[in-house]
């Protein structure tokens, strides 16, 4: 009966001692008046000199919250319970409670550091979810200040701030961004909360419904979870959508999701009611990949105006005082940058015009995409002049290769998306050949679910380990045109994935030395890593493309001008404008010095914009001897050999 009742007492101390620290205090504040009352009433029992009840116990409550009385107490009995009360007090006043307030202060500075206490923000940036792309994507708004400042005043906000939720916050993450953001790290604009984006408590806690925008990428994705991750971004936005339902704010924020299968983007309209972006990450990466495999370099023309942190890019502008000017009286009106094009409202969305004819007049509420070093660079004349007298001429006949033997080192979600771009160029035909480990049966009924004509793409499954060099050698690489190294999709995005692809890159220069070729794209998911091939890539034949870091300035980009979208839906894609190196003979350009304003006009004769030019001379060159968005006035010595970069309709 005893041991029963003892459990049971130890079992309800248990529980409320559990309960946190002011329960804790609670009990020892019950501790205290207990050993008060208790040595009160024994002191005035056995000491006289108390007059009242009341007295006796404020005397041993003194002496156990204070041990300088100790010394004044006359008489044995009242000196012995003065010195027991004493000893108690140095227990449960300077051990337990400091324990308690430290146990306290710990457990405060840890909910602090793992980010659960929620913000109170207004028009900031928020994203959700960590993976792979959060430090691109951070670095790209970071990067991004000024102009992301213009696009939150717009909004009231006096600053750039970003709140970033993920999974378990700490200093661990904290420190990484610091490392990876280095000069531009900021610790007061930017705020770790913990919480899963999949419930309304996570989202709340980065207080999503006064942001100025929200960015969701996908999560990153191995074998077979492309669906699951989508499936985790649709389940956001619903719970989102249903938040801001059920409370609308004054002004939604935009949203900028990523997808990978984009089959029901139409549908996750209707699962948010404020303005949403769907961008479509493979798709991008994919298109990337099939132009940089029929133009080899185009990834440095990319890689330039896709990235705030260098080069120039593209800015979409408003210019209300210009409407009724003409595309062919604006294209010369910028002296710092090249005019691509008009983006037009279409309903809820935008449609981007690029290369549009010379003739198109400029309607209320379009915006123009200039191509620019800076925000500044693309600001709008105050007024157009006359457009240039310009000879017109026929456009050159395009100079593509008709037939292509492609070799893919790799499997991940990509490559059936690949082989359908690849179908989609009516006048070109592939032989494309796939090496992975990945079971051959698994890869054709995939690849199969696209329908793809034959005439067009002929796919080969080759089931073998392409890092060992005997298999990778029996592939006689150095007979195709193009070899893609793809990250292998069974690993998570990283060094591990990256390992394996340096690795095949590294036996397929040691096989094809001393060849004319292939031309090789190689996939990284880590930007460190590119550093590594810094001084190896001593030929022409090799490109890069970071795919995180790509889609992480694609997202950052929208969410500050969701325009951008249109844009670049219609630079990359197949029916779009295309982005293409041709040689100068091809526009009337000899050998010779020539003002970059002179290279524009012969180009625009032809029905094109000129935004660059490649120097044949520096193919083997970090930036591939890409120079975009030269000054107008800046005199260029053009090789015969070199090549304008253009934009065609």
């Amino acid at each position: 009966m005893l041991t029963r009742l003892k459990q049971s007492l130890l079992f309800r101390l248990e529980q409320i001692v559990m309960r946190g620290a002011l329960a804790r205090f609670a009990v020892l504040l019950a501790l205290v008046i207990f050993v008060a009352l208790g040595a009160g009433l024994l002191v005035r029992a056995i000491a006289p000199g108390f007059e009242s009840v009341g007295e006796a116990i404020w005397w041993a409550f003194l002496r156990l919250t204070d041990p300088g009385y100790l010394g004044d107490d006359d008489g044995l009995a009242r000196a012995t319970v003065s010195t027991a009360i004493t000893v108690l007090g140095y227990i449960l006043f300077m051990g337990a409670l400091i324990a308690i307030l430290v146990q306290w202060l710990n457990a405060t500075m840890e909910r602090l550091e793992l980010g659960l206490t929620p913000v109170a923000l207004s028009a900031h940036i928020v994203l959700l979810g960590w993976n792979s792309r959060t430090p691109a994507m951070l670095e790209e708004i970071m990067a991004s200040e000024a102009r992301i400042e213009r696009f939150l005043r717009e909004r009231g906000a006096r600053r750039l701030r970003v709140a970033i939720l993920t999974e378990r916050a700490g200093p661990a993450l904290m420190a990484e961004l610091r490392q990876h953001l280095r000069e531009r790290w900021h610790a007061r604009r930017i705020v770790l909360r913990s919480g899963s984006c999949l419930r309304l408590e996570g989202l709340e806690r980065v207080d999503f419904a006064h942001a100025a925008a929200v960015l969701l990428p996908a999560a990153d994705t191995v074998a077979g979870s492309a669906v699951d991750a989508d499936a985790r971004s649709v389940k956001t936005l619903m719970t989102m959508g249903a938040a801001l339902a059920e409370d609308p704010p004054e002004e939604p924020p935009l949203v900028v999701i990523e997808v990978h299968d984009t089959h029901h983007a139409a549908a996750l309209h209707a699962l948010y009611p404020g303005p949403l972006e769907v961008v479509a990450g493979d798709d991008i990466l994919v298109q990337l990949m099939v132009q940089a495999l029929r133009q080899p370099g185009l990834s440095h023309v990319y890689q330039e105006f896709l990235s705030d942190v260098s080069g120039s890019q593209i800015y979409v502008r408003e210019q209300p005082h210009l409407v009724g000017a003409s595309f062919g009286e604006l294209a010369y009106a910028f002296p710092e940058g090249v005019l691509l094009g008009i983006v037009r409202p279409d309903g809820a969305d935008f449609a981007a015009l690029l290369n549009p004819a010379a003739d198109l007049q400029l309607q209320p509420g379009d915006r123009v995409a200039v191509l620019a070093a800076s925000y500044s660079d693309a600001v709008p004349p105050a007024g157009v002049g006359p457009a240039p007298a310009l000879t017109e001429r026929p456009p050159p006949v395009p100079r593509v290769q008709t037939r292509r033997r492609i070799l893919v080192l790799g499997w991940s979600q990509l490559v059936p998306a690949l082989i359908a771009e690849l179908a989609s160029y009516p006048h070109e035909a592939f032989e494309v050949d796939i090496a992975s480990e990945l079971a051959a049966s698994k890869r054709n009924k995939r690849v199969g679910a696209e329908q793809i004509d034959p005439a067009r793409v002929q796919v080969r499954q080759l089931e073998l380990d392409y890092t060992v060099t005997a298999y990778l050698e029996a592939l006689d690489p150095a007979g195709y045109d193009n070899v893609l190294l793809l990250r292998n999709g069974r690993l998570k995005a990283g060094s591990e994935s990256d390992a394996q692809t340096i690795l095949a890159y590294l036996l397929l220069r040691q096989l094809t030395a001393g060849s004319d070729g292939p031309q090789v794209l190689m996939e990284l998911t880590d930007p460190e890593n590119t550093r590594l091939f810094e001084t190896r890539l001593e030929n022409e034949y090799t490109e890069i493309l970071v795919t995180p870091r790509i889609v992480s300035h694609m997202l950052a980009r929208v969410a500050i001008r969701r325009e951008l979208r249109a844009v670049f839906d219609e630079l990359f894609s197949s029916g779009g404008c295309d982005i293409a190196f041709r040689p100068i003979g091809d526009y009337g350009l000899a050998a010779g010095s020539y003002a970059f304003s002179d290279v524009q006009q012969a180009a625009d004769a032809r029905g094109a914009i000129a935004i660059g030019i490649r120097r044949h001379g520096r193919r083997a060159a970090v930036d591939g001897g890409v120079e975009i968005n030269p000054g107008r006035d800046e005199h260029l010595d053009l090789d015969a050999r070199d090549e304008l970069i253009i934009v065609s309709s």
